[in-house]
């Protein structure tokens, strides 16, 4: 049965605050898609001749994978914040060492055991010479038990987000859909 334009922005109006939670979840269910792209990039890294580059570059999607996996659980505006009671028992220790480490490492600069810095300082020629130390730790490819936590939050997305338009079907007696098509090519 047709709706007239009155009607269409009736229900919207009713159903207002359902459609700004869905609009809210938009960006997490980007961070999600951009962590499995970068898992994948880590995932699929083949080194070069050029290791200090090598080593910036696994460094860097290793960096854009916490950060975007930390905005999901961080408060923000224009999102929806997921709470950690959501992860599975089994994917929590998982969780909680990215969140760890987003902290330590990259959210507030903190102490972390893969991160050591120091600085010696030379006296050469009349002048100090100052020599930078740092050590970074980082991965060589993809932490293989990342993977499954990964997939089960793409997989939580999607069915929160199914489960919205459901609710919406249900209540409206108008079908909500929301378009999707095959997975991308990194997703396997």
């Amino acid at each position: 049965m047709e709706k007239s334009q009155q009607e269409i922005n009736e229900i919207q109006q009713k159903y207002s605050k359902q459609i700004e939670q869905m609009r809210k979840m938009l960006l997490n269910m980007y961070a999600v898609s951009n962590i499995r792209f970068w898992y994948s990039c880590l995932s699929n890294f083949r080194k070069s001749d050029d290791m200090f580059k090598d080593i910036m570059q696994m460094d860097a999607f290793a960096t854009s994978i916490i950060i975007s996996y930390g905005r999901i659980f961080g408060k923000g505006t224009g999102t929806t914040k997921l709470e950690e009671k959501i992860i599975p028992l089994d994917l929590l220790n998982i969780h909680n060492e990215i969140i760890d480490f987003r902290h330590a490492k990259y959210a507030h600069h903190g102490e972390l055991s893969s991160f050591e810095r120091d600085i010696e300082i030379h006296y050469v020629d009349s002048s100090f010479i100052i020599d930078p130390k740092l050590e970074v730790g980082v991965w060589l490819g993809a932490p293989k038990k990342w993977a499954p936590l990964f997939e089960w939050l793409d997989g939580y997305m999607y069915d929160t987000f199914q489960a919205k338009l459901a609710s919406l079907t249900k209540e409206t007696g108008i079908e909500w859909k929301f378009p999707h098509g095959p997975a991308p090519s990194w997703i396997k």
